[in-house]
């Protein structure tokens, strides 16, 4: 058999990817939400899950729409 076609158990297509915990911050942000949301969506992403990047991107997008803005015309 050619080398270059033998299986090396060494070599992987993918790897798993470790999840960090995100440790409190000694203070409070009004983004913490936010953070913590986009947080899981890079998890997620990472790890391929894509119906829980999805669910993440959702809430973190909730999120925004609950902030006060105002309407503007685009011309």
């Amino acid at each position: 058999m050619l080398p270059f076609l033998k299986l090396n158990k060494e070599a992987s297509a993918s790897a798993p990817v470790e999840s960090v915990e995100r440790k409190p911050d000694n203070e409070e942000s009004e983004y913490d939400g936010m953070e913590s949301a986009m947080e899981e969506l890079c998890d997620a992403i990472h790890a391929r899950e894509y119906k829980k990047a999805a669910t993440a991107f959702r809430a973190a997008f909730d999120m925004l729409e609950m902030q006060p803005h105002e309407e503007i015309e685009h011309g």
